[in-house]
């Protein structure tokens, strides 16, 4: 079984989804701002996530999978912002699927599935 510190129900559903043989590391907290409602959630990443490159060029984009604190699992692209930093895209659905408001906090994950996409996972 996968040892790592993440709620039980979702160690379960990555195993579920993916297998035991993954290990999340720990990317960063988020608290939500007036500014993280929108479709897009800028983040401050590395230039390597989990051994997944995530480098990106103008323009370039990946595709990530999402496992929110209700166990769902959400498709969204990954790509370089205006500044240099990350932009994860299609995040409304995420905001209104998971319920987050204002001043909530969350703790996202990253993993490198079996097929090599990049996973965030994310809970409270």
């Amino acid at each position: 079984m996968v040892d790592f510190a993440l709620p039980e129900d979702l160690k379960m559903r990555i195993v579920e989804l993916v297998g035991s043989t993954v290990k999340p590391t720990l990317v960063c907290d988020l608290t939500f701002s007036e500014h993280d409602f929108g479709n897009r959630l800028v983040l401050v990443l590395p230039e390597s996530l989990s051994g997944v490159p995530i480098n990106l060029k103008k323009r370039q984009s990946l595709t990530v999978r999402m496992i929110g604190p209700s166990l769902n699992v959400f498709d969204m692209t990954l790509s370089r912002s205006a500044d240099g930093g990350h932009v994860l895209k299609d995040w409304s659905t995420v905001m209104q699927t998971e319920d987050f408001e204002e001043g909530d906090t969350v703790y996202l994950w990253s993993f490198k599935g079996l097929d090599d996409i990049l996973w965030f996972v994310m809970h409270a």
